[in-house]
């Protein structure tokens, strides 16, 4: 009697252990994460590339100015 009692929680334990519903889920959840995490790193690496930009064009326009000053300073003489 106690057997019979005990196959149906062990027929739900056993479907709950495999329920491909439950598979998809996970799946799903971690592609979702890899998608993420895709998306920071595409963001990470365009702040990084503009900041860079940033970077080059002050130090060429500090040079510009540089050399603007030479070019007036040989016009005095």
């Amino acid at each position: 009697m106690r057997f019979v009692t005990l196959t149906p929680v062990v027929a739900m334990l056993l479907q709950a252990a495999y329920d491909p519903i439950r598979e998809e889920i996970g799946r799903l959840q971690r592609n979702f994460q890899g998608l993420i995490w895709g998306f920071v790193a595409a963001w990470v690496i365009l702040v990084l590339y503009t900041l860079m930009l940033t970077a080059r064009e002050r130090k060429l326009r500090r040079e510009m100015e540089r050399l603007k000053s030479m070019v007036e300073e040989t016009e005095k003489k």
